[in-house]
């Protein structure tokens, strides 16, 4: 539905004063010398050659002005032909006027004029005949309109000239002036029809100007001279065709200033006016005829005239009664229409955000695949977004994804899509873009998207892992967003907040673990992983203070694959919790048994078991400690629970779930220490006990080399904040003397036993001459 435009009132312009000048001085030109004849009659008629020219070049200079469209402009082109026309035809009548005067009133034309007001007549129906209409049927209508007004005026045509020829004036009315009425009410009528109906170029307003000119240039030229009595020499003409050309150029100029606004669309009309017009007008004739005939004739007349004046009323309430129908039907529609939409919206956006959802987005994904249109797809996820809804509630998570939302849909370019795709998880597509391009654009989105937002009374930080995928022919959108989600998710595990770009090296790596992870889960469920135990010992002897407990696994295929292999694909596929799971509890029976066997003094004192960070975001953690801990009756303190610095380096739930594994007695440790973020503001937030020092600073120590400051550096730290510190790695003597003389008194390595299996370890703890030379303590 087009938008509704004010209307435009009527201003004085150049044009409108001049037209206005003209149109009084040919009253006054008509007027004075019609009754004084104080010159020749031939000088009535320039007003109205000068005004036709005015038209003339106005519709032309509007018909370029809307050349964009071009019906309109073949409409105003045809009504410059027609002023054209008319102007000649009107430089006719004045050199009949010259030669022969008293055919003017009688409306006789020369050749040359006949043709001009003849081409004139068809060129502008032809011409309104051809306009685009906007409601359908309208075309039927004219045609009955039209032929209803032929009669009319036939009916009255042939009534004056009857009566002229009973009055003895045979050659006051013609056919010419028959034929010129009739052609020009039809004028009239395609103008008005036009303006009530519609057209889509032209608003209402120009539009009635044009059905005035119609009707003025009806009135003066066709009916005028038929119940007016005209002098020699002059003729209606004189006055109503330069007032016909004013309307016909205020049209155009009214055109010309409105144009690229809105156009308004004309208000519906329950019926025509025009069948109902003629029927009263001939009524009203045939009344007039019946009061000569006699009173019977005129009583009939009247009866005729009352039913047709009741059958009118009858029809126009019923129109009525069927329009305010219509009108409630149209509101009805209005509101279906407004449901609809609104069901449509919802069906395609998200209701928490407003931004597209999924069906929406993969829509536009396909549309754009379809247009083979460059494109890349984004899938943002937020990190540790759980941990907001655990901590503050799912109301103030709803405020944060809203506020995200709004950002980025701020952030994004105007035919970007931007949507969200369910939980924490949100899309964006990219048209036009190429991967390096949206790498830039995502740079700068991060940027945007580090940004605190507030949400319901809460600064909170927004973390987000990205993955980009770029359209490529024969993807489908299914497949962008795989591969989207693979890098999405690699880049959650070089440590979030980060955003990658799709490759194949993903993809292969991405099968590799696939087959791998599906090698996990069969070997987890076959039992083929097995824990091995490494002393941990003391400085300078050497003597045991407790066992760190790693997994093992024998492929039957493959042979042994070490940890740090299957290890990362655990965590990515979300096998390493139910693994880790069986670790402890496993590794903690073992440690009963050791203590049923041999009793305290003679039992390993601590036992540490590895912890990922995936399994400390997972909800319960703290419980199933708790549980194995109670199922093998080790006490809590001696279960030291072995953590990295990357895993609780950004906080959120897996520092939480930390806090309540200590809060149960058990110990801490930071293992691999220096090679992580390495933020000594961990040794604050984080509750440990021990730091184990990472392997790669052990193995070049010696003299004033740099790895001998570092761990020279870390023992005065831990001897400052009262930490045990464990150098990991340690394989020769000499390694294992320098790092007691720089303060070190535990230490784990080839140097002292490689990783055991428990048979070994209850060996050892057995035969008494290895217990007496090693010294088992508590």
């Amino acid at each position: 539905m087009t938008e509704e435009r004010p209307t435009t009132r009527l201003r004085l312009t150049p044009l409108l004063a001049a037209g206005a000048v003209l149109q009084v001085m040919a009253i006054l030109l008509y007027a004075g010398n019609s009754s004084l004849q104080l010159f020749s009659p031939v000088w009535n008629w320039l007003p109205g050659i000068v005004m036709s020219a005015v038209a003339a070049v106005t519709c032309w200079r509007t018909a370029g002005v809307v050349a964009s469209n071009r019906a309109v402009r073949r409409l105003w082109r045809s009504v410059a032909l027609t002023a054209g026309l008319v102007a000649f035809g009107v430089v006719g009548d004045a050199r009949v006027t010259a030669v022969a005067p008293d055919l003017i009133p009688r409306q006789q034309h020369d050749l040359f004029s006949s043709v001009c007001y003849a081409l004139a007549i068809a060129v502008i129906i032809w011409a309104l005949l051809r306009l685009p209409l906007e409601r359908q049927g309208t075309s039927v209508r004219f045609v009955l309109d039209a032929l209803t007004i032929a009669v009319t005026v036939g009916v009255f045509a042939w009534y004056f000239m009857a009566r002229s020829a009973a009055e003895g004036d045979s050659q006051r009315t013609t056919v010419p002036m028959l034929l010129l009425a009739v052609l020009g009410l039809l004028v009239a009528l395609a103008m008005v029809k036009v303006a009530v109906t519609g057209m889509g170029g032209l608003e209402s307003g120009t539009l009635r100007w044009f059905a005035a000119a119609a009707a003025v240039g009806t009135a003066g030229g066709g009916l005028f001279p038929l119940v007016v009595e005209l002098r020699s020499g002059f003729s209606g003409s004189m006055i109503f065709i330069p007032a016909t050309m004013i309307c016909v150029a205020l049209a155009a100029d009214r055109h010309r200033r409105v144009a690229g606004e809105p156009v308004r669309r004309p208000r519906r009309r329950l019926f025509s006016l025009v069948p109902y017009a003629a029927v009263a007008a001939t009524d009203l004739l045939l009344l007039k005829v019946s009061g000569e005939s006699g009173l019977t004739v005129t009583i009939v007349a009247l009866a005729a005239t009352l039913l047709t004046a009741l059958v009118v009323a009858r029809q126009v309430g019923a129109l009525r009664d069927n329009g305010r129908l219509l009108r409630r039907v149209d509101q009805q529609l209005t509101q279906l229409n407004e449901y609809q939409d609104e069901l449509t919206h919802r069906a395609t956006h998200d209701g928490l955000t407003g931004l597209a959802n999924r069906a929406l987005f993969e829509q536009s994904a396909q549309a754009m695949l379809d247009r083979d249109e460059p494109f890349c797809l984004a899938l943002i996820d937020l990190d540790d977004f759980k941990v907001i809804n655990d901590r503050l509630g799912h109301a103030v998570g709803d405020a944060m994804l809203v506020a995200v939302s709004t950002r980025l849909a701020a952030s994004v370019r105007g035919d970007d899509v931007a949507s969200r795709l369910g939980g924490d998880e949100f899309g964006l597509l990219l048209p036009g873009v190429t991967g390096p391009d949206a790498i830039e654009m995502l740079n700068r989105l991060e940027e945007t998207m580090t940004m605190p937002v507030r949400a319901k009374g809460h600064d909170l930080l927004v973390g987000a892992s990205i993955g980009v995928a770029e359209a490529r022919p024969g993807t489908t959108p299914a497949e962008l967003m795989r591969r989207a989600d693979l890098a999405m998710y690699a880049a959650k595990d070089s440590g979030k907040g980060k955003f990658l770009l799709y490759d194949e090296a993903l993809e292969r790596t991405h099968e590799a673990d696939q087959k791998l992870g599906a090698d996990l889960r069969r070997a987890f469920d076959a039992g083929e992983f097995s824990l091995v135990y490494q002393p941990i010992v003391g400085l300078p002897g050497g003597s045991w203070t407790g066992l760190e407990t790693l997994i093992r696994w024998q492929h039957p295929e493959q042979g042994f694959i070490g940890p740090d292999t299957f290890i990362p694909i655990a965590e990515r596929t979300g096998l390493i919790v139910p693994l880790g799971t069986w670790i402890l509890h496993t590794a903690l029976g073992q440690m009963a048994a050791w203590d049923a066997e041999f009793g305290p003094g003679v039992a390993p004192r601590e036992l540490g078991v590895n912890v990922s960070a995936r399994q400390l975001r997972e909800p319960g953690f703290a419980g199933e400690v708790r549980e194995a801990l109670s199922f093998s009756g080790v006490s809590p303190d001696r279960l030291v629970v072995e953590v990295t610095e990357t895993a609780v380096f950004d906080g959120g739930v897996a520092l939480n779930t930390l806090l309540e594994i200590v809060r149960l007695g058990v110990k801490v440790a930071l293992d691999d220490f220096g090679t992580g973020h390495s933020s000594l503001g961990l040794l604050r937030t984080v509750p440990a006990n021990t730091l184990k020092v990472d392997k790669s600073f052990v193995a070049g120590i010696g003299g004033a080399s740099e790895e001998a400051v570092i761990a020279t550096a870390m023992i005065q730290i831990t001897d400052g904040l009262h930490l045990k510190a464990v150098a990991e790695g340690v394989e020769t003597e000499s390694q294992a003397e320098t790092l007691y003389g720089l303060g070190y008194r535990f230490a784990q390595g080839y140097h002292f036993s490689r990783p055991l299996p428990p048979a070994e370890v209850r060996a050892r703890l057995v035969d008494g001459r290895l217990a007496r030379s090693s010294g088992i303590r508590n």
